[in-house]
């Protein structure tokens, strides 16, 4: 029975990471920017952009386009094998600095729409095992070549972020598919290194219980509770979506950092430069106001609620130096970042 499809929708709320990784692997692979791109309404220099959003439709039409280019049976594997965990900003750190390997598959499933959410994916647990379930929103005897792209990129994804966060060596414990087995196992065989049936009636990835106790290599509790609550605010800007403020606050936070200039978000916006600081002033605020208020409110969060140094989060707020981020901290607070860390001012 085909699955009704969330929303095919045209509003540029998503990020573009898989997007890029779809760019990238096509160009390693001798097909254009051009043919990927095709009526999509998607420049490959606005791609390259930080905190480029992009819909669904544009991403499922760029899927069309690439399994039109291509003759390999494993394109949506080999991508998903291909994705890196950091490309992903906010929704990347809280994974890397998950507690557990179970606090980060809850993390995911329940944030899934800061990825590119083309399919339901859903993690639970039995006695032995943890199982993620993979339904695409296309019907797999419909139109078979997507309904497998996205399901392999899915899983391929899921083994990536595994290895990064846990160990290289980590593989599941078996894989289920619902379409038929091919002729040649062998890709498959290499890649997973487990048993997997095929025509089962769900798609899914098994991994033994142990694995989600393990502790990921880079787990910081605090750090993952800050960056959860920033992830709560890009979900619910998602959600509202209203006037180029919030839209733009979105961009900021969506770029984990390297925030765009003006230019840039302009394009984003699709509004020239001029319109955009028109319509901010309108709606009472301007560019540069947006742009500190987001730094301030990270800023706070990092040195409330982490550990990490001032240096670092300069670096992650795409400060040049420490002594440039001090001196904005205390420009928009009155006071240095270590005295605000120390208790000086009363957490918001």
């Amino acid at each position: 029975m085909r699955n009704t499809c969330m929303h095919y929708s045209s509003e540029k709320i998503h990020s573009s990471a898989e997007l890029r990784a779809l760019l990238a692997f096509a160009l390693e692979n001798q097909i254009t920017a051009e043919a990927i791109l095709s009526n999509t309404g998607l420049e490959q220099q606005e791609l390259a952009k930080p905190g480029t959003l992009i819909s669904i439709s544009q991403m499922f039409t760029a899927i069309q386009n690439a399994l039109s280019s291509s003759n390999d049976p494993h394109l949506g594997l080999k991508l998903g094998l291909k994705m890196q965990i950091t490309a992903y900003g906010m929704f990347g750190y809280a994974l890397v600095s998950s507690t557990t390997v179970r606090a980060a598959c809850h993390f995911a499933e329940k944030y899934q729409a800061l990825t590119m959410p083309m399919s339901t994916q859903k993690f639970r647990e039995t006695k032995t095992h943890g199982i993620w379930s993979v339904d695409p929103d296309v019907d797999g005897s419909s139109d078979p070549r997507v309904y497998k792209f996205k399901v392999e990129h899915v899983l391929g994804t899921i083994l990536s972020f595994a290895k990064d966060i846990v160990d290289p060596s980590v593989k599941p414990a078996a894989i289920r598919l619902r379409y038929p087995k091919p002729r040649d196992t062998s890709f498959y065989d290499d890649i997973f290194d487990c048993e997997i049936q095929y025509e089962q009636p769900v798609n899914e990835l098994l991994v033994h219980l142990d694995l989600l106790n393990a502790i990921p290599r880079r787990a910081e509790e605090m750090t993952f509770s800050t960056v959860r609550q920033l992830c709560d605010e890009i979900v619910g800007r998602m959600n509202q979506s209203t006037g180029l403020t919030g839209r733009l606050r979105q961009i900021f936070i969506e770029s984990a950092g390297s925030f765009p200039p003006i230019n840039e978000a302009c394009g984003q916006l699709g509004v020239s430069a001029r319109t955009l600081r028109r319509k901010l002033s309108e709606e009472g605020s301007s560019y540069q106001a947006l742009l500190d208020e987001t730094r301030l409110s990270i800023a706070k969060k990092y040195l409330r609620d982490t550990e990490l140094t001032i240096d670092e989060i300069a670096h992650r707020l795409n400060y040049s130096d420490a002594s440039n981020f001090r001196h904005a901290f205390r420009r928009w607070t009155s006071i240095a970042p270590t005295d605000y860390r120390n208790g000086a001012l009363q957490p918001d």
